[in-house]
């Protein structure tokens, strides 16, 4: 069933109010289209923008009886009127809302034509006629009916003087709707189409569902989803950082970790079996967020409140709503805090498993090399940490420039390197992005560590997937004994070391037949 609204039906539309949400509900169902006609269209955005010249105008008036009483020049003034960037912005407005049957030409010649017979429904008033508008939207329905002979059509409009009651059309409107009468529908206004299309569904049971919706994983993916595409500031948003302080944040890194606080004006409607619910929910989110820099980028925290339209039905993803700007969470609310903690812990794990994912060693070697560079990483986190916190008070500069430039070069050559079959997609994302940064982030932050590692002598050796592919000493010490476990706890890990451990590990590791190869920086 196609539902088309004439003008009556819906001027003055609020766009965020529950008679657009049941809209949505509608459209969202599959079982119905909501539609108005082109005509309607620009009569809902002319009475949005009808008052826009009248009161620019009286600003300037007013302006320039200010100016008339000031001795110095007034600095205020208005931009240009533009009464078209006003009806544009209405029209996407309503044409989010509704679908929109196209107005023809030829209904448009002879809408006017029409007219000037005053013949219904247009009419006679006074020394003139009108209702030319009128006419194209009752054309604009019978060329649709006519043009799709399976559709059928629910007029609603409260105008019975011009388009009759539905029942009885005047002359020529019933020559006009011959042979398509059992197609078409008439109802009188919005109240009537929630009675015969819908069943208000509300109360303590209503929101007990809608709360449980909510917090399914489904939901919030998709809410979190959502804040990636749409949370984007260049002035920025207020959050708190790992150590709860106010920081201010411009958008999401990757998805973020996701946690419903309330759940508010629950409403829910069963069309045609299936229940939509639009409610009011407030959301806890805590992922990486970056600032002016998205190559730097921190953990944060905030509060997202939005109106979100969903279902029951497992298939059906939950479209957010009018959402509004983050904010800080407040962590003097204890509900607030607990659910931070938890949120905060999951992101630690979530971190964990990402390197567990990335480190998949093949040699004693390759472990041992992978034990020293990732000492210096934070487990905890899938980011490394400032230079100056990870490698302080070494100098890289000490390093040969041309042993740096191939270190360089095996940094960027790194990407294809990593695996991420096993990752989810979140975790992919994060492992991706880090890819892409990986090059200058390591330039910037490893300085220490390339003196401790001996890259001279190491990296044209090495695969520089074991660099970020280790097990933790414990497994070495567990696999190799006391030697290895001395071996780990070495603070220089020379060229020697290592050929001693690929020696060893061509005895006990049949997973690294590599052949030795000659190191040129030797």
């Amino acid at each position: 069933m196609l539902i088309i609204f004439d003008t009556n039906a819906v001027n003055m539309l609020p766009p965020e109010g529950a008679r657009v949400d049941f809209i949505r509900k509608l459209r969202q169902s599959g079982h119905h289209r909501v539609a108005v006609p082109w005509m309607v269209l620009e009569e809902l955005a002319a009475h949005q923008a009808k008052l826009y010249p009248l009161k620019y105008e009286a600003v300037t008036n007013t302006l320039d009886k200010l100016r008339a009483i000031v001795p110095w020049e007034l600095k205020s003034t208005l931009e240009p009127l533009d009464l078209e960037r006003l009806m544009n912005h209405w029209r996407g407005v309503y044409g989010e809302i509704f679908e929109v049957i196209e107005t023809s030409p030829e209904v448009a010649r002879r809408a006017l034509t029409r007219e000037a017979l005053a013949l219904k429904p247009a009419k006679r008033a006074g020394d003139h006629s009108e209702g030319a508008r009128d006419v194209a939207i009752w054309f604009s329905i019978l060329e649709f009916l006519k043009a799709n002979p399976d559709e059928k059509v629910c007029f609603v409009t409260n105008n019975t003087n011009d388009f009759g009651d539905g029942i009885a059309y005047p002359y020529p409107m019933n020559e006009d709707v011959e042979s398509l009468e059992d197609r078409l529908t008439r109802l009188t206004d919005f109240d009537q189409v929630v009675s015969a299309f819908a069943k208000t569904v509300s109360g303590a049971d209503a929101e007990a569902v809608a709360d449980e919706l909510l917090r399914s994983p489904a939901v919030r993916a998709r809410v979190a989803q959502t804040a990636v595409e749409i949370l984007a500031s260049p002035t920025g948003f207020a959050g708190l950082d790992t150590d709860d302080t106010v920081v201010q944040w411009r958008g999401w890194w990757t998805a973020p970790e996701v946690e419903l606080l309330t759940v508010t004006d629950v409403t829910g409607h069963e069309i045609e079996g299936d229940v939509w619910y639009t409610a009011n929910a407030r959301w806890l989110l805590y992922g990486p967020a970056f600032d002016e820099d998205a190559a730097d980028t921190s953990y944060t925290a905030c509060t997202w409140e939005t109106k979100v339209l969903f279902s029951a039905q497992d298939d059906e993803a939950p479209t957010v709503l009018t959402p509004q700007d983050p904010q800080a969470p407040n962590v003097s609310d204890s509900a607030c805090a607990d659910l931070l903690k938890r949120l905060k812990r999951r992101a630690a794990q979530l971190r964990r498993r990402t390197l567990q994912d990335l480190l998949d060693s093949t040699s004693l070697r390759d472990r041992m090399i992978s034990e020293k560079f990732l000492a210096a990483l934070d487990v905890a986190g899938s980011l490394p940490r400032a230079s100056s916190t990870l490698f302080a008070n070494i100098d890289h500069s000490v390093l040969p420039s041309r042993n740096l430039a191939a270190f360089n070069s095996v940094v960027e050559q790194m990407g294809p390197l990593v695996d991420l079959s096993r990752l989810n997609r979140s975790v992919a994302e994060m492992a991706l992005q880090q890819q892409r940064d990986l090059g200058e982030s390591l330039r910037r932050n490893l300085h220490g560590l390339m003196p401790k590692l001996d890259i001279a002598s190491l990296m044209p050796r090495t695969d520089f997937n074991a660099l970020i592919a280790s097990s933790a000493a414990r497994r070495i010490a567990e696999q190799d004994g006391d030697d290895v476990e001395e071996e780990a706890d070495d603070d220089q890990l020379s060229f020697d070391d290592a050929a001693a451990a690929e020696e060893a590990a061509g005895t006990n590791d049949d997973a690294d037949p590599e052949e030795p190869r000659e190191d040129p920086a030797v």
